[in-house]
């Protein structure tokens, strides 16, 4: 058969089934090339049914991480029912992929498919990957992950340390679990005022001046009033190491981290984060 001919029968499949790639051309082998009998080989096989499934919602699933020595990953793992995603094959899944993405195996989403059919057609229902993010650290330093909220909800941390002495530290130990916690609770988009995007912070700047304005604060005076406004409202809102411990209220991220790095003795700094809620 010439590779044009099955290379098109392959895409007429898939196009009828949604089944990948991999299994449309199996099919195909064992039927000996006729597109009906491929269908009825899929159907059999439970592959075509299953790909019927994807395009329902997943609105329910996982957020999983995992940390392996210099690398960690967050990941999302979607399905369509709550029931599915309480079951604990999902769950094993769902950590196979973390690790998985951590270890550097799958790098996106689609990467994960091969990993994800089993399990989907044996529990009957849409499941996928729909996000993942990978840390890996250059130098000293610590990795961690929380998860809140049975999976609804987790963060990764990565934090700089002068020294892998320090970085083994029960000190940036503690401090990584309560910076993950504020992650969680806070919501923080961004780790310092210099990481947000300028265009971002004119948009607010414009909106608060209209508000100022309106209010009818003396023109001379909206400048100011609006720098408090940006600083209060958007970046202790919006900026981790802006915002006041959640602990306390009082102390800032900033502090907490500065405090650390004294009792220390040397730099310690926040690399990054990432945050994942479910459905977000």
């Amino acid at each position: 058969m010439p590779v044009d001919t099955l290379t098109q029968q392959i895409m007429d499949l898939r196009q009828k089934t949604g089944a990948g790639f991999m299994d449309c051309k199996k099919a195909l082998a064992e039927a000996g090339g006729q597109v009906d009998e491929a269908l009825a080989y899929l159907r059999k096989k439970g592959i075509a049914d299953a790909a019927k499934r994807v395009g329902r919602a997943t609105g329910e699933g996982l957020v999983a991480y995992a940390v392996q020595g210099k690398a960690a990953a967050l990941i999302e793992l979607n399905c369509e029912t709550d029931f599915v995603a309480k079951n604990q094959e999902f769950k094993r899944l769902s950590e196979a992929l973390a690790s998985d993405a951590a270890g550097g195996t799958i790098s996106s989403p689609e990467a994960a498919n091969s990993r994800i059919e089993p399990i989907q057609l044996s529990m009957k229902e849409n499941i996928r990957l729909r996000r993942l993010e990978r840390f890996v650290l250059p130098g000293p330093g610590l990795l961690a992950g929380y998860i809140h909220l049975d999976g609804k909800k987790g963060a990764l941390i990565e934090i700089k340390a002068f020294s892998d002495a320090a970085a083994a530290s029960d000190e940036i130990k503690a401090l990584a679990k309560e910076l993950l916690l504020q992650i969680v609770g806070s919501s923080a988009r961004y780790l310092s005022k210099e990481s947000v995007p300028a265009a971002e912070i004119s948009r607010e700047r414009e909106i608060f001046t209209e508000q100022v304005r309106a209010e009818g604060k003396p023109e001379a005076a909206i400048a100011k009033i609006v720098d408090g406004k940006v600083q209060k409202l958007f970046y202790q809102s919006q900026c981790l190491l802006e915002q006041m411990s959640l602990r306390d209220g009082k102390v800032p991220v900033a502090q907490l981290v500065a405090d650390v790095a004294k009792k220390l003795g040397g730099a310690i700094s926040v690399a990054r984060f990432a945050r994942y809620q479910l459905g977000e």
